[in-house]
């Protein structure tokens, strides 16, 4: 069965399929927001003989654009008594410090739709206030009243003693509709994330559910046998089925394909430190990795704190349809608003009146006109041309001026991105190489990698649908977490408590028909020092209190070997065995070949230079350039700014480093 990988985006929709000869094709769409089902399916058609069935692996944008524009189900919350108040009031801390006027960071739940139970555990999960079967009915018949389209159950201590809940749920079920368990879906301590996780659960399914079952039956119904397949946040895949029990772990499912490809390649190259600059028509996305221990971590989506672990990403509304406006203060400002696919940014030619990020590259000479996506979508330079000057005359520049500004701000913005998952992390970026991807990753990312002292840019192959490549080599995926809240248990008393989630693990895997023996078992812990707030994550093993304490030391700069050490979770990852899709090829190391000339502008250069083109596809392992130059290839374009050499390596990747 031939596998394709599809990635949704906000502006495209991206596939990829593996040939037999090791070979990709290649699909890039503009994404049908109305319905992105039709995208999908339309992408499936252009690289696939139609009938012929298919293995789908699908990174979808449903959850996240759910919980971004608050599009979401209609949730009654059920909560223990006293405690109607909790979304509400939330957390003390401020994300924007000195805003004046700061915004709420809480689920959308109106008190009208919480109910309280009458129960009551204690701290240790020790029933106080048992819970009778009158008051289960009593919650039963209030909630039915409030006609739910999904219901939120999140009692005070669940973690700890599940026999609540569970009573709840298996009364509340009989009402036919969605109905999610703290316990099941955040079996952790912090009983507002844990809430607010359990309701961001309830709010997705109905619209989740509708929209991928309503790709599984026009999928199956094109093609009949064929397969879906769901990327979740922490980097693997699940069967459709499984992945709608929980769809809040599906909140990031996009990005994580190109994070999960970005590591694999980083594994095969030998780099042990990277981040990621996944720029894309509607945001980018960013992160810091280790390919010693892949970081999975509680989400942020929406303003919402979650729960639900998945790959480190921090996302900004940064991308090449980003559209340029001036603020409340009359300065000039790019994004979060995206014109997306339709209309776009103006010089697509789809009566788009708002100056982008890609029109400003466009008039920079940093695109060829004929030959984006292929020649297939031809640009419209004069209109480009014409919003940016209306821009310019708005803030008192010239056209080009103008243009260079909006690239200057947005890369402003990634730049500054990019420092919140390194040196506010205490992590220093001259470490790590910067890997870019989505189709407008590489037009920054050389001047970032400058500005962060970074030795070295990689363009992976295919990088404008790296994502979608990512997709065909995730594996199949659980991941479980568990408060936990004691002193540092002994190697043995860790083992008793990892066995139950590595035995759940294990079935989920075993039931989708992967052989045991094909298993792969990731244990990592959460660790505090006694009395401290921040946690470290190290993988599970002998030794663990000293190397938490070189970790604090790294990470803190100091350390207190006195100090008592605390186990807050544990976390288990089973994964099926995954894909290769690296190969190592043998390099030449010739001169690239030269397409064409075109004058381009780098940076904020007040003159244009005399830029060399070269054709991505056209280049073999071992071709070297120096800039200034523009590599261009289907889904993306590469820029080589004066004073850098660029060059094809074995994994048939664009490498970028600085002259010495």
């Amino acid at each position: 069965m031939q596998r394709l990988g599809i990635d949704t985006g906000g502006t495209f929709t991206d596939a990829v399929m593996k040939m037999a000869d090791g070979s990709f094709r290649l699909a890039k769409l503009p994404t049908t927001r109305e319905d992105a089902s039709r995208a999908v399916l339309d992408a499936v058609d252009a690289l696939v003989v139609a009938e012929t069935p298919i293995e789908l692996i699908h990174g979808t944008t449903f959850a996240t654009n759910a919980l971004l524009t608050g599009e979401l189900g209609r949730v009654v919350f059920v909560t223990t008594a006293g405690f109607a108040d909790l979304l509400a009031v939330g957390r003390q801390d401020r994300d924007e410090v000195y805003a004046l006027e700061p915004r709420a960071t809480r689920p959308a739940q109106p008190r009208s739709r919480v109910v309280e139970v009458t129960e009551r555990l204690d701290a240790g999960g020790a029933v106080v206030t048992k819970l009778h079967r009158a008051e289960v009915a009593r919650v039963v018949a209030l909630v039915a009243k409030k006609k739910p389209q999904a219901v939120a159950v999140a009692l005070l201590h669940a973690f700890r003693n599940p026999q609540h809940e569970q009573q709840l749920g298996r009364a509340l079920r009989k009402l036919g509709v969605p109905v999610m368990l703290s316990f099941e879906v955040a079996p952790e301590v912090r009983e507002y994330e844990r809430a607010t996780t359990t309701w961001a659960d309830a709010a997705l399914a109905p619209v989740v559910r509708a929209a991928l079952s309503t790709l599984q039956q026009r999928l199956c119904a094109s093609r009949v046998g064929s397969q879906l397949r769901i990327m979740r946040s922490d980097g693997g895949t699940a069967a459709v089925e499984t992945a709608l029990e929980h769809p809040v772990h599906l909140a990031l499912s996009g990005p994580a394909g190109g994070l999960s490809a970005a590591l694999s390649l980083a594994q095969k190259r030998g780099d042990t430190e990277l981040m990621t600059l996944d720029m894309g028509g509607t945001s980018t996305d960013v992160a810091w990795l280790s390919t010693a221990l892949p970081e999975t971590r509680p989400l942020y989506v929406g303003r919402l704190a979650l729960l639900a672990r998945g790959l480190p990403i921090h996302t900004v509304g940064t991308g090449g349809g980003s559209t340029a406006h001036l603020d409340a203060g009359g300065a000039l400002a790019v994004g979060p608003e995206s014109a997306g696919a339709v209309p776009g940014p103006a010089c697509y030619g789809r009566h788009g009146d708002v100056a982008t990020v890609t029109d400003a590259h466009l008039l920079c000479g940093r695109l060829q006109p004929d030959a984006f996506l292929g020649g297939a979508f031809p640009l419209d330079v004069g209109a480009a041309r014409r919003v940016l000057k209306q821009l310019g005359q708005a803030v008192g520049m010239s056209t080009h001026a103008a243009a260079q500004q909006i690239l200057s701000i947005a890369t402003a913005d990634m730049e500054r991105a990019l420092r919140k998952v390194s040196l506010a992390e205490g992590r220093d970026p001259r470490r790590a190489v910067l890997y870019s991807f989505g189709g407008a990753g590489g037009l920054h990312a050389a001047w970032l990698a400058t500005n962060l002292e970074m030795r070295a840019v990689v363009v992976p192959p295919l990088a404008g649908a790296f994502s979608a490549l990512g997709l065909l080599a995730a594996p199949a995926r659980r991941s479980y977490t568990q408060s936990v809240l004691q002193p540092l248990p002994t190697f043995r008393q860790r083992a008793a408590l990892f066995a139950p989630l590595l035995q759940q693990g294990v079935a989920a895997l075993r039931g989708e028909g992967i052989a045991r023996a094909a298993l792969g078992r990731c244990c990592k812990v959460e660790l505090r020092g006694a009395g401290q707030a921040g946690i470290l994550v190290l993988e599970e093993g002998p030794d663990l209190r000293a190397r938490f304490f070189a970790e604090h030391e790294r990470r803190f700069g100091y350390r207190r070997t006195d100090q008592s050490v605390e186990l807050v979770a544990i976390t288990v990852t089973i994964d099926g065995p995954s894909t290769p899709q690296w190969q190592r090829l043998r390099e030449s190391h010739q001169p690239a070949k030269m397409r064409s000339r075109q004058r381009t502008w780098f940076g904020n250069a007040a003159r244009t230079f005399d830029c060399a083109w070269y054709q991505r596809e056209s280049l073999q392992p071992g071709d070297f350039l120096h800039g200034p130059a523009v590599v261009a290839e289907y889904s993306a374009t590469t820029l080589v700014p004066p004073g850098w050499r660029a060059r094809l390596d074995a994994w048939n990747c664009l490498v970028l480093e600085r002259e010495a």
